[in-house]
């Protein structure tokens, strides 16, 4: 639903920005005559692709830094325009404004924008010498920010209903880690009830027989030592089970990783020799954090496959999350994501690593997150 809604909203953008610039376009050609028409067509045409590539979202799926360039293009042609007719085409600098909260923050895209209109300037007072330049300018900035603040609420909410959907994963994750715990935590109380009700009797029905034994006739000896025999096999047998509950209490990732997949139609988690862990902190640490390495690579990487496996090398789990996506993008901002995952993980002695997949196809690249942490014996 989430996915259909913003792609809606692409789509919305996409086709007011490409009316905008028909509308643009036509004037300014039709206004301009000669080389100027030429230069114009090619001008309006390098911006529509432009805008078309960022927009649609398959510059920034290839690079970041390369939309931003293609961002800084798009500006320039708009500002060529204005060579050719100063009329309609500052228009385009409000579709290109639109587009500045998708890769700045609020403080560098209204300081890109101040930037750009100072070239804006430059044109319509120093080239076209135009009395009006303040006013048109102010006009058009008041444009401009308007679209530049709807684009940041639209931007705001996608980022809302993203971190919304990461607490219902979280919340139904975390929900199947404590049904795990809760179901140990009661079996190991009803053995400890057990024992402690059981084991009382038992023990006084030991002593009583040991009096017997000394009171019993010498045919009846053999029976009353077989009694005792039998209570404290019974006896050493609740102990096991209450020792056996308590060294049982371990908890699967499976069941929670399967609840955080359930929230993600399309993307399939494949997980391979998940050993049970016995620390509820740690595997409701790690369950975190292999929630935010699924969500980078379905979103960054866009990801449809991954792989987890989860191995124990004595008190040293090691766990491999693998997945199909596009690979490492050097320009990638993943830095702050892995720093928050050694954050979590460094009361375990945690180790987190991102690498590129060593086997890679031509289709298929994708990434390898890698962890390492100190399993505590006692959860």
């Amino acid at each position: 639903m989430l996915k259909n809604r913003l792609t809606k909203e692409e789509s919305l953008l996409m086709f007011a920005g490409a009316f905008t610039w028909a509308l643009v376009t036509w004037v300014t050609v039709l206004n301009s005559q000669g080389a100027a028409r030429l230069a114009s067509a090619g001008l309006c045409g390098l911006f529509l692709l432009l805008f078309l590539l960022i927009a649609s979202d398959i510059l920034p799926r290839m690079s970041n830094s390369l939309s931003k360039q293609a961002l800084m293009l798009l500006a320039a042609s708009a500002l060529g325009l204005m060579f050719m007719d100063t009329s309609l085409s500052p228009i385009l600098l409000v579709v290109w404004a639109t587009l500045l909260p998708e890769f700045y923050s609020r403080r560098r895209a209204l300081g890109l924008l101040l930037l750009v209109n100072v070239g804006y300037f430059a044109i319509i007072y120093g080239y076209w010498h135009s009395q009006d330049a303040w006013l048109t300018i102010l006009i058009f900035i008041g444009f401009q920010l308007f679209a530049l603040s709807s684009s940041l609420a639209r931007c705001n909410e996608r980022e809302a209903r993203v971190q919304q959907e990461r607490l219902n994963q979280q919340l139904l994750a975390t929900r199947s880690l404590l049904s795990q715990t809760s179901q140990q935590q009661e079996r190991l109380r009803i053995a400890r009830d057990l024992h402690d009700i059981l084991g009382h009797q038992l023990t006084a029905l030991t002593l009583q027989l040991e009096v017997l034994s000394h009171k019993a006739p010498s045919e009846l000896q053999a029976q009353v030592q077989q009694s005792k025999e039998l209570a404290k096999q019974l006896l050493q047998d609740i102990r096991a089970v209450v020792r056996a509950q308590r060294l049982q209490s371990h908890l699967a990732l499976q069941p929670p990783l399967n609840a955080l997949m359930s929230r993600l139609p399309g993307v399939s988690l494949h997980c391979d020799e998940l050993v049970p862990l016995q620390s509820t902190e740690l595997a409701q640490e790690l369950l975190l954090v292999l929630q935010e390495g699924i969500s980078n690579a379905v979103r960054h990487g866009h990801a449809t496959q991954l792989q987890l496996t989860l191995q124990r090398r004595q008190d040293t789990l090691q766990l491999l999350l693998t997945d199909n996506g596009r690979g490492l993008n050097p320009s990638q901002e993943a830095g702050t994501g892995i720093t928050g995952m050694r954050e979590r993980l460094a009361r375990f002695s945690g180790e987190v690593e991102l690498l590129a997949n060593t086997r890679q196809t031509e289709n298929i690249r994708g990434c390898s997150l890698q962890i390492r942490v100190k399993e505590p014996q006692h959860g």
